[in-house]
């Protein structure tokens, strides 16, 4: 079975920072087992593509709802394509929460997505569960990953436990059948083990900003 560790960096770091990092980090195991996904912010994917160790997939934290065109800021889909960027995260509670995205806008960046190759890593919190998977399709649901992860878990430090995670994770096929599902919220290299038992991954928010401590985390999960 495969595993995803996924590093979301967030608005974190300068480009010297980022050097540090990937030194910090170093070299990933070398194993088929684990996919090892950075997403940096969109400022570094490019020295993400020129720095990084063999083994490190691109990953982005977000994509626009538009292709090509006449939209200020917004970074389309075919751009992070020409980026090589493997992965692209969407609904983070967080913009949901400040940037006020819908389920609807959501699915409009995961077609987005899905047309350039580039797979969503879809977050979902139970209540968009239901309301999420009926603005898509079945093609679509069964093309992305999901990432079950709790708001009130995101950098508190507090966990729900892995019975809880497990029954979401049950919740979450009913709809969304046979695709990997990660945990994320409040990850380290101290939990991150036992929710494998119950998930296909996790998405690391806090921890993975020491560069040391994210590998730490990429060799227990690779160990597992």
């Amino acid at each position: 079975m495969k595993r995803y560790v996924l590093a979301n960096l967030k608005a974190n770091k300068t480009a010297k920072e980022f050097t540090t990092w990937l030194a910090d980090f170093g070299t990933p195991p070398q194993t088929d087992t684990v996919e090892i996904i950075v997403a940096p912010p969109s400022t570094l994917l490019t020295q993400l593509q020129t720095e990084r160790a063999v083994g490190l997939k691109v990953g982005a934290q977000d994509v626009s709802p538009y292709p090509l065109g006449a939209y200020t800021g917004a970074i389309a889909a075919q751009q992070l394509a020409e980026l090589s960027v493997q992965y692209c995260i969407v609904g983070h509670s967080e913009r949901r929460q400040y940037f006020y995205e819908t389920d609807v806008d959501i699915a409009k960046k995961i077609v987005e997505l899905l047309s350039f190759g580039i797979t969503p890593v879809l977050c979902l919190d139970e209540p968009y569960i239901a309301s999420q998977a009926q603005q898509l399709s079945e093609e679509q649901r069964t093309a992305v990953i999901i990432a079950y992860e709790p708001k009130a878990a995101i950098g508190s430090g507090h966990t729900p436990s892995v019975g809880h995670v497990e029954e979401v994770s049950k919740n979450i096929r009913q709809y969304f059948s046979s695709v990997p599902i990660l945990y994320g919220g409040s990850v380290d290299e101290l939990n991150c083990e036992e929710f494998l038992l119950v998930t296909d991954g996790v998405l690391v928010g806090t921890a993975c900003l020491d560069g040391r401590q994210f590998a730490q985390i990429v060799a227990k999960c690779a160990a597992h």
